[in-house]
Order: structure tokens, then sequence, then C-alpha cells
């Protein structure tokens, strides 16, 4: 007889049994497997929602899922994401006033964090025909995608372009008082699926193959001894393994059989044999599946393996180039809400996109100085020779240099005019 991690007999068929097949359901606990399609009916009874809620309650739940998002998140946006300067100062008061109001630096990590787990993000504008104010800063919100009754209107022809979007049957949001954003949105479909949907198998195989492996050294442990008794029927049997169950604490002999033909009764203590290095390599497995479903190294996730300083530079190239991605999927999203807040506010206005320039375009085509952390892997030797090489041969503003040292531009431009230590962005002398 076999048993499961539950000291119960395992049998040839199993209806609830967990693998790393993907997308799962909650069902009151982390969640429970989903029956997918067939490959030949890939789209199947897939459920979006389903695969959504499973994401945010493993978010919560599975140490393992949660690890892996925060690392995601640590490089894409590192301590905070900040703005600069721009030479109109119209847009430049409108960033500043926008961004104060709706506290973008805790934003951006929750519309991030929703980025991952739910694949969709609706920023939504005040109702215009209760906030009409434009000499003030709006106050945007997130709206929860998941089971939020949206229903999309989509241009005539266009199937992936979305014209207004209602919600809940109260309210039909449209151009200027959203902005839209899915992840893997296909095959003419405007929603989109959480970015660690994928990794959802694997986290909760992982989860459940600790849970098993404890369950297993429960069970082992319990087992103190194994004694091998002569005995006619169970009667007889149960007898003398009563013997065996009070144990005085200062001891007691131990008597064992021995019948006619010189055989003896056995007594040895249990001392399992549970494979611990077997199982090592098991758990790897499952985690190298899940960091290969969201881009990351094995060594991200607290898993050195073989990997050396020079390999893991290599193997780190990838992922940082994914992380570039991502970076740029947040910084897409902030241009179209800037721009859409910038829309808001003058609607009719044009703007100056360099100092000095006679040159003005319309809100649509402001681009709003963002900066993010460096994912440059180099030492500081070489990151102050890139950084003087490009200082001298003017290939990019103060700005992106003092970001690519890990400086908030604006922060220190600020602290720098108040100490009397230096001039404002863009009086510094040219270097020489």
């Amino acid at each position: 007889m076999i048993l499961d991690q539950y000291g119960q007999p395992v049998t040839t068929r199993h209806e609830d049994a967990q693998d790393m097949q993907g997308g799962w359901q909650l069902t009151g606990g982390i969640g429970g497997p989903v029956t997918l399609p067939q490959q030949v009916r890939l789209l199947g009874a897939l459920s979006r929602a389903d695969t959504q809620r499973a994401a945010v309650v493993a978010w919560y739940l599975n140490p393992l899922l949660y690890g892996a998002v925060e690392v995601i998140k640590s490089f894409v946006l590192g301590t905070s994401v900040t703005y600069g300067d721009h030479p109109d100062k119209t847009v430049q008061a409108v960033t500043e006033q926008f961004w104060a109001a709706n506290n973008f630096e805790a934003l951006i990590e929750r519309w991030f964090t929703e980025h991952l787990l739910l694949g969709e993000n609706l920023t939504i504008w005040p109702d215009p025909k209760r906030f009409t104010r434009r000499d003030q800063a709006a106050r945007i919100g997130q709206y929860g995608v998941i089971d939020g009754q949206l229903k999309f209107t989509t241009a005539p022809g266009l199937p992936d372009v979305v014209e207004s979007i209602g919600i809940a049957g109260k309210r039909t949001l449209r151009e200027g008082e959203y902005v839209w954003s899915a992840h893997d949105s296909l095959l003419n479909d405007v929603r989109g699926w959480p970015a660690v949907g994928r990794a959802l198998g694997p986290a909760l195989a992982y989860l459940n193959f600790i849970n098993a492996r404890t369950k297993v050294h429960e069970l082992a442990s319990r087992i103190n001894a194994v004694y091998y008794a002569f005995a006619k029927d169970e009667k007889e049997l149960n007898a003398k393994a009563g013997r065996f169950r009070n144990v005085p604490r200062n001891g007691a002999v131990l008597t064992l059989a021995q019948n006619q033909e010189g055989k003896r009764e056995e007594f040895e203590f249990h001392i399992p044999d549970l494979k611990a290095q077997d199982s090592a390599v098991d758990a790897k497995l499952i985690k190298q599946l899940l960091a290969v479903a969201l881009g990351l190294p094995e060594h991200y996730l607290a898993e050195g393996g073989g990997v050396t300083r020079t390999t893991a530079d290599s193997m780190g190239e990838p992922a940082r180039k994914s992380f570039q991605r991502r970076q740029r999927t947040v910084w897409n999203w902030l241009q179209a809400t800037f721009r859409t807040e910038l829309t808001r506010r003058y609607p009719d206005g044009t703007f100056t996109t360099k100092k000095g320039s006679r040159k003005r375009v319309s809100a649509a085509q402001v681009e709003f100085p963002f900066n993010f952390p460096s994912l440059q892997n180099e030492d500081l030797t070489a990151l102050i020779a890139k950084i003087n090489l490009v200082a001298r041969e003017r290939l990019a503003s103060r700005q992106t240099m003092t970001a690519e040292l890990g400086y908030d531009p604006k922060a220190e431009s600020e602290k720098m005019t108040v100490e009397g230590e230096g001039l404002p962005t863009g009086k510094h002398p040219p270097p020489k």
C-alpha cells in the first residue's frame, strides 16, 4: 500500500491531481486547476477573470510568485521613477501639479503591479460633467478590471482599436477620459492577459511540492520503529504491539520470540531515507520553469546552482532587455496619461519642444521627461568613463547623465540651487 502526503491510500485515479500546466482559478485557497483545452482548441474554456483572480491571490499567498514579482519591480522601477525639466513652462507646470495631485511615485508602482497580475489597466478621469475646472490638476483613478462589467466599442473595421468603454452600465468613457492598457492582446481582442499568468502553475506546484515534503517529514517522524513479530492472528499481533505503546521513561527490557526453526522476531528503529538530494533537483526544475515564464535568470530567485560571476552576467543580459521593455511599457502609459491631462487642460494649446525653438506641437506630440533607473551592468570605473565620454562628445543631456548615475535630476538641481553650490539645470558650463 502506498500512502500520499496526507497518510491516505493512493488510488489509481485522482481527480484533483495538480500539475504545472497553467491557468488557475480561485477555489477558497490559493487556487485549483483550470481544465485547459487541447492544443487544437487553444482558446477553449480558459477564463481571463479566473486567471486574474488566481494571479492576485497567488501574489498575496505564494511567497515564490510574490518574490519574483518584487524582483521584476525592483529592476524596472528601482527606488522610484522621477520626472525632469521640460522647456515649455506650461508643460512643466502641468507635470508638477498632476504628479503631486496623484502621488505618482506610489501610483506607478500600483499600476505596474496590476499590469503584471492582471495584464489590464484602466486609468480614468473624473466625469467631465462634474469636474469642469481646467485650472486644476485632475485626480485620476485605477478602475478594477476583474468583473468590472466593461463593454468596449471599437472602430468600424478596426476590432482592436477602442473608441469608448462602458463601465458597469453607469458611465461611458469617451476619448480623453481614460487610458486603456492591455498586455498580450492578440487575435483582434482588446482585452489583456496577466503577465505572470504562465508562472502561476509552477509557483503553485512549488508550494505544493514543499507542502508535500513537509507532510512526508511529519509522517516519517510519527514512525519510531518497525516490529516484525510472529502471530497466529490479528488479535495476537495487536497484543504484542501493545507492549511498546507505553514504554517507561527509565527504559524496559525488549523481549523477542524465536520459533522452532530458529527464526527470531526483529525490532528495527526507523531511519527514513527521504532522498533530500533528489527532491532538491525537482524543486530546482520547478523554479527554473517559473523563471523562464517570467524571463528571469535562476540566480535571481535565490537559486545559485553552478552560476559564476561570468555566467551570471551573460545570463542576466536577456533579463535586462526584458526589464527595458517593461520600462518602455510604463513609459508609454505615463506619456499617454500626461498627454491626456495636458489635452484636458489645454485642448487647443501648442507647446514648444526645444528651448529657443519656434516649433510648437499639440499635446498629443509632447514628450514628457521621465527618468527610470539604469539597468546597465557596469562597475563604477566603467560608468564614470562612459559618462565622461558622453559629456565630452555632448551625446546626452545633463538630466540623462545624472539619472544614469542614479540621482534624481530635478531634486539635485533644486538642492544645488538652494545650497548655492551650482547653477540651475541647463545653466552649467560645458565640460572641458
